[in-house]
């Protein structure tokens, strides 16, 4: 059960216990997609969780956990106890979901997936083998592709709807015309959850021309025509952060849009940091000195939680939302970080990370 709303204030109510953890098994990821934070931005540290360390953090609360995301940041593919750990998490009675590029999906790592994972994505950007190097910067187009047909062919042996399928993808101005492409590739691989489309977040000078505010006409004309062709193809397709028009009428009081998220979930760390959402920068504590009960029930979130939806004491993490659900795509300074020298959960930028260059892209 979610949070639910105080009828004398209108003010979300936390549950007992938080019902839906997202957590990130390893800092690194096996890309360097040019959009992507990762490319720009350096982890605190690089680690990733064993078996040992998520059953002795986890372990004794798997049971009152309704959703377990196993990414936020990185590929979670990367852990090298992915396997055992989720072989954790399947003893229970838990929704499951993780976001992947799909490039380490290989035979072991579905075969342990399919009829067992609830939801999966895989992100995509380019739909060819020269536009998928040019945004995420591999040759892997290929792989990708044969890895969800095997995951495919293993489904259908199995005779399993699981895990149901997604596409992500990231709009920018260069990438609009590419959505029916996107809308074909979730047909092919019968991503049943269709295709979803984030925003550009611009995290280097080269891509803040590219966000879809200073591209507003292309943008809506792009989603309209996206939006009609997926269903005539019968796919479906989910605009995140909505259409320029919802997302400015929806964030306007707030600069995002209402945000429950500290109120039922917790993001956490490879180091097992833990902190009130997946983009935010302030550390509640650490899974290695304190229970997930009392970092949950603590005076760090019940503060945080103060500064979410209120405009007068609102938390600089939630002025600048960066949530791909809640964010707005209408402000300029949440869109643009490129000048930013931190990023989320305590990451910092790279001391030389190079511009893109178009002719590299």
């Amino acid at each position: 059960m979610g949070s639910t709303l105080s009828p004398s204030n209108d003010e979300p109510v936390a549950d007992a216990f938080p019902v839906h953890i997202d957590i990130d098994l390893s800092s690194k990821c096996n890309l360097r997609c040019t959009f992507c934070h990762l490319s720009y931005f350096d982890p605190p540290q690089s680690t990733q969780i064993t078996a040992g360390q998520f059953s002795a953090a986890l372990g004794p609360d798997l049971p009152k956990i309704k959703k377990l995301t196993l990414f936020s940041k990185y590929e979670p593919l990367t852990c090298k106890d992915f396997l055992p750990i989720f072989e954790q998490v399947c003893c229970h009675e838990i929704e499951t979901y993780f976001s992947t590029n799909g490039v380490l999906l290989g035979p072991e790592i579905a075969g342990a997936l399919v009829g067992r994972l609830t939801f999966l994505t895989v992100s995509v950007t380019g739909f060819d083998t020269a536009a998928y190097k040019k945004h995420m910067g591999s040759d892997a187009f290929a792989r990708v592709q044969e890895n969800l047909t095997h995951l495919n062919q293993l489904k259908r042996q199995r005779q399993t709807h699981l895990p149901q399928l997604r596409l992500s993808t990231v709009a920018m101005s260069d990438t609009l015309n590419d959505l029916p492409m996107a809308i074909d590739f979730a047909r092919r691989f019968d991503m049943t959850e269709g295709v979803q489309v984030t925003s550009l977040i611009a995290y280097d000078e080269f891509f803040v021309s590219k966000i879809p505010i200073l591209n507003q006409e292309a943008f809506r004309n792009a989603a309209r025509s996206a939006q009609a062709y997926a269903k005539e193809r019968g796919v479906k397709l989910v605009l995140q952060s909505g259409t320029l028009e919802e997302n400015a009428r929806e964030t306007l009081d707030l600069g995002h849009r209402a945000c429950h998220i500290p109120w039922h979930r917790l993001s956490i760390q490879p180091n097992l940091d833990v902190f009130p959402c997946p983009v935010a920068s302030v550390r509640l504590g650490n899974l290695g000195t304190r229970t997930l009960g009392a970092i949950w029930n603590g005076p760090e979130l019940a503060a945080f939680r103060l500064g979410v939806n209120d405009p007068d004491r609102m938390n600089p993490d939630c002025r600048d939302c960066a949530h791909c659900r809640t964010k707005s795509v209408a402000r300029i300074e949440v869109n643009d970080r490129s000048q930013s020298n931190t990023c989320y959960a305590g990451m910092t930028r790279k001391p030389a990370a190079p511009s893109p260059r178009e002719d590299r892209r």
